[in-house]
């Protein structure tokens, strides 16, 4: 039975069609998560515990965490000379902070 299956060409394109389709929709998902990542002046530090967004530019600039599962954290506005708490740190739901991104 088997091999009927699979020497049909009808039957094989559609197995390959479905064994591939969860790839292609992680990869077009992945790419319309992508943010722009924020200048050099602002340093994200993380933690076990804390994410933290230290900010040298010289103007209050938005910011979030994208971590490395995707998800992104909340829109933040970090002043000048500060360095506030901004998210969770890799031992919580979304693991490592990939990198600051901007926001609005």
């Amino acid at each position: 039975m088997r091999i009927r299956i699979l020497r049909n060409p009808a039957c094989l394109g559609a197995l390959a069609a479905l064994s591939l389709s969860p790839l292609t929709t992680g990869l077009a998902s992945a790419a319309t998560m992508a943010a722009e990542p924020a200048p050099a002046c602002l340093v994200l530090n993380q933690s076990w515990r804390y994410a933290q967004a230290g900010n040298g530019c010289g103007v209050a600039t938005a910011v979030k965490i994208v971590y490395q599962d995707g998800a992104e954290g909340a829109c933040i506005v970090v002043r000048p000379d500060e360095t506030p708490t901004i998210g969770e740190g890799y031992l919580g739901h979304h693991g490592r902070a990939l990198y600051l991104a901007l926001c609005q």
